[in-house]
This record gives structure tokens, sequence and C-alpha cells, in this order.
């Protein structure tokens, strides 16, 4: 059974939700396991070592997956996680056995016609998305609600003094590769600050390493680590960790909400993160927030949009940041969070951590191997 994976490059979330599906695949003897992508997604695909080829392919683009063709014919299954286009071009091709992944459906403007023949279309339930779903998706064939497809658990850590600085993956094709850049570089030197470093007695900062390599920090001491992790080894340096600072992505928010963290969110760089930080205020989970509405320039931004209108709705406000002084503004929201204990909303968190439906990694490479044994 040979099976072709891949995830759109846009933020960790894709392909970090493809790796937890092909770590249980993995757990079946008769599979071979191949991965077409570039970016982020690539970088995090051969970091976790779980497959046995690689194909560069920006699996986005309908030309760089026509260059492609031949390797996608040479496979019996096509697994994608959120990469919409790949569907298509897989479908197109005769490849039946395609199954699709989406984290996102409760956000969904439309769905394109040609998703809707899938073999499956595992939908991760993480925020309602039922009634978005009855609007948009009733014309999917095959659609099989899961939970999160993450590692999903309560959890009190052993911890050191230790912050995790998580701006996790922060590449996409629908965002300025240069000025997100500009905006870590400007956010991260003001958040580490002198009172920051002193606090901790070693300070993680990582996330892809497009962006990561490309951030010049003005403290020079020895307790930051700038890296790019793995996402198993971002998963430990995280447990270890007092503090989490964090980019406001479902799957930081699932990994952690579980755990004995005192969290912060930061700044959305996409339309998903901003709409999932306002659904982690409505449910008053204790986090510290970070996020435009908080700043005297943000214009409401409403929902349903389709992604890219979205997206560079959010990326007008990047710019205002840009061009202003925040500094005061983001040490007294930094100063604030190291100030508080968070310890009051665990139980709040563990019962939203009990409500969701477990092991959907598992379920998912059940039904593809049971699908094509």
């Amino acid at each position: 059974m040979k099976i072709l994976v891949s995830a759109e490059s846009f933020g960790y979330g894709p392909i970090t939700t493809g790796l937890n599906i092909v770590k249980e695949l993995k757990k079946y003897s008769n599979i071979s396991l191949d991965f077409i992508g570039s970016g982020i997604a690539m970088e995090q695909a051969k970091l976790s070592k779980y497959f046995e080829n690689y194909y560069q392919c920006d699996t986005y683009d309908i030309i760089s997956l026509e260059k492609n063709k031949d390797i996608f014919l040479k496979y019996d299954i096509y697994l994608s996680s959120e990469n919409i286009n790949g569907v298509i071009f897989a479908l197109k091709n005769g490849l039946e056995n395609t199954y699709y992944v989406d984290n996102l459906m409760w956000m969904w403007d439309k769905i394109p016609d040609e998703l809707f023949n899938v073999k499956k279309y595992f939908i991760s339930e993480i925020i309602p998305c039922r009634s978005n779903f009855n609007r948009i998706g009733k014309k999917i064939k095959n659609p099989l609600f899961v939970g999160p497809i993450r590692e999903i658990n309560i959890k009190k850590c052993v911890t050191k003094n230790q912050l995790i600085i998580n701006i996790g993956g922060a590449e996409s094709y629908l965002l300025n590769h240069s000025l997100i850049i500009k905006f870590y570089n400007k956010l991260i030197n003001e958040i580490i600050s002198d009172t920051v470093v002193n606090r901790f007695e070693s300070i993680i900062l990582c996330g892809g390493s497009g962006v990561i390599d490309n951030i010049i920090l003005n403290n020079k001491s020895k307790k930051i680590k700038k890296c790019t992790l793995s996402h198993k080894d971002y998963l430990k340096e995280m447990e270890k960790s007092t503090h989490c600072i964090l980019a406001s992505g479902l799957g930081n928010f699932v990994e952690t909400v579980g755990k004995d963290k005192n969290i912060m969110y930061l700044p959305a760089i996409n339309y998903s993160q901003l709409q999932q930080i306002e659904y982690y205020q409505q449910h008053e989970f204790g986090f510290k927030i970070l996020n435009w509405p908080d700043f005297e320039f943000y214009q409401s931004i409403p929902k349903y949009l389709d992604e890219e209108t979205g997206v560079n709705m959010v990326v007008s406000n990047i710019k205002n940041y840009l061009d202003g002084d925040y500094t005061k503004k983001i040490n007294n929201v930094v100063n604030n969070f190291l100030e508080e204990n968070q310890n009051n909303f665990f139980k709040v968190r563990e019962k939203f951590i009990n409500s969701l439906e477990k092991d959907a990694s598992k379920k998912i490479a059940s039904i593809i191997y049971n699908d094509n044994k």
C-alpha cells in the first residue's frame, strides 16, 4: 500500500495534522509513505523522519503539480492535509483513493466543488463547525467528523523556570515573507526585554526556519536559544516551560490547554488565527491575549470571508503596527502576563479538554488502512 502525503505550507497546522496521522499509519506493516511539498511543510516532514522519499513541489501551484504528475500516478492513495489544489489535481488524474483533512470547516466561506468527491473528507472539530457545515458542506459525499488531530491530554508537567516563545510556521503563499520577518523582528525584540531575560533561567524562541533564522535579537544573552524544532522536540520543551508565548494556531491551543501552563497569545498573522483568539476569549480560558483589537488602528474584520480577503485585512494591521511605536504597550502586556498566575483557570481548561473526542489520528489511520487493504 503506497501512500503519498502532502500538507498545505500554511503555518504549522496542516503539516502537524498530517504527521500525526502518518505516525499512526506507520504502525501498519505493509504501508510505504512518501511526502510531496515545499516550505515549512517539507521542513517538518523531513524533521519527522517518517517518510522514505521526499519530493519537492509547490503543491498549492497547479503548474508545479503538473510537473510532478508522474509521481502522483505511482501511488495507491493520496492523503492531503488542507492542501486543496493537491486534491483537485489528484482526483483529476484518476487517483480515486484521495483523502482530505480539514481543520477549518468552521471558518470557510465555501468549499471547492472538486472536494465533494474525495474518498473521505475528515473534519477535525475543535471549534464547533456543524452549523457552517450545514451551510456550505452538505454536498460532501463522505464527510466524517473527528476530534482534534493532535496529542491532547491533561498533564501536570515537571517544569523548570523556562519561557518558550513559539511563533509557529509563520509562512504561507498568501503572506509577504519579508513583511512577516519585519513583524516578528520588531515584536520579538519588544517582548524579550531585559526584564523578561532576568526573569527566566532559559528562553526558547522557536518556529519555522524561514522566519526564525532571520530574527536578529537585540538582547545577546546566552539564556536565549533560537531554533527550529521537530514537533516532537517542541512538545518536550513546551512541557518543561512554566510560561508559553504562542502564535494563536489551533494546534498550539489544543496541545497546551490541558497542561498547567501560563499562556499568552500573540497577534494574528492570518484570518483563522484572528478568529481563534476570539474563540479563546469567549470561553474565558484565562489566557493573556495580545491581538489587533487591542490597538487603536484596528477595524472590525467580518466572518466567512474568502481566505485571501481575510488574510489581507489582518495584514493591514501588521503594517499599521510596523509604522508605529508600541514598545511600551507590548512591555506592559508581557510584564502583566509574568505577574499573573493562571492556576485558577486550569479547571475550566480541563473541562474543555475532557469534552473533546480523543484518538482522531488513530481513527483516521484505521479508516484509510481498512478502506484499502
